[in-house]
């Protein structure tokens, strides 16, 4: 079994294993995990024979093989069952009910990994290994609400995925996965850096996605893996331009509309380490909330879920999951 965070030893927190609340109040658990091309057996060893030297398009059926860079894992039998037990963790333990997914080449390559159990579905259409999706917990009933291609603002960038829960019903949740960026984790995003400046104008697309949600009157999270370190970020406002900010927090949570406001499950918590192997020093995976659904849900319980020491040597992933339960 994967290792818990140390947060779930908690006096007072929530018990995991009695299976939330009534179904009259129901409570909702998020989690976010990006895998790190995550993709078959079958498709790694098909783009190796024909990898590139530089990193796809979106419309290319490739993977990078770059002089002096690493390759994109190729993972074993048991590297599989390894993330399986993660995976089974999630559902059984901490009682997931839906998990955003970056880096996962579809429904078939989700499936070494969320093998009972889910529903694999809402991927983005690219043809590039690297996608966004969901593994949602059988018996949910949703509705995939096609992809958030603006964020793909360059042919090279990751479209989101957006999906309902509970569609039509008092309990209906809108959610959107995306994957940013990378490069920009910190400082200033208007600064002369082909990252930075990409990030920048993704930064008003999630807004409007927002935004629209707000006016719509319609619970909602924005989850997944920012590239950005959001709690560094949080502190800083996001400048007078709202179409190009300078940090994202504040750009997006600025109650315009009235209501447009997000609470982050990683705020004030410290960074807690997927395995001995893991350098990064904040959070860059989160899970953002509408306060309409966090005034629903005023119990709130942040998880990481690090990988098992007895793991610690399979080929896994550089991300491990966060995961914010939501009780009435």
């Amino acid at each position: 079994m994967a290792g818990l965070s140390p947060a779930l030893g908690q006096a007072g927190l929530f018990d995991w294993s009695s299976g939330g609340a009534t179904k009259a109040t129901r409570s909702l658990t998020l989690a976010t995990w990006n895998m790190e091309w995550l993709m078959t057996p079958a498709t790694y060893r098909e783009l190796a024979s024909r990898c590139t030297s530089q990193q796809p398009a979106s419309h290319e059926r490739a993977f990078p093989c770059s002089p002096g860079k690493p390759m994109p894992p190729q993972r074993s039998n048991a590297d599989f069952e390894a993330l399986s037990r993660t995976a089974e963790e999630l559902q059984r333990t901490l009682r997931a009910d839906v998990v955003a997914l970056q880096e996962v080449d579809g429904p078939e390559a989700a499936r070494q990994v969320f093998r009972h159990g889910w529903k694999l579905d809402c991927f983005v259409q690219r043809a590039h290994p690297q996608k966004v999706g969901f593994a949602i917990r059988d018996g949910i009933p949703y509705r995939c609400n096609g992809d958030l291609n603006a964020l793909d603002i360059d042919g090279s960038t990751r479209a989101g995925a957006d999906v309902t829960l509970y569609p039509g019903t008092r309990q209906q949740v809108r959610l959107l996965a995306v994957h940013l960026k990378s490069g920009c984790f910190d400082g200033r995003m208007d600064r002369h850096f082909s990252p930075c400046t990409k990030l920048q104008e993704q930064a008003p697309i999630v807004e409007q996605w927002i935004d629209t949600r707000v006016k719509e009157g319609v619970d909602f999270a924005v989850l997944g893996d920012f590239n950005r370190q959001l709690e560094r970020d949080a502190r800083y406002a996001a400048g007078p331009d709202e179409n190009a900010p300078v940090n994202l927090v504040q750009a997006w949570s600025d109650d315009v509309p009235r209501g447009a406001i997000l609470l982050r499950a990683t705020e004030g918590q410290r960074y807690e380490p997927c395995d001995a192997r893991d350098r990064h020093k904040q959070y860059i995976d989160d899970i953002l909330i509408s306060q309409s659904l966090a005034q629903k849900n005023k119990g709130r319980r942040f998880a990481r879920l690090p990988y098992a020491p007895q793991d610690q040597d399979r080929q896994l992933s550089d991300h491990c999951p966060v995961v914010w339960s939501l009780e009435p």
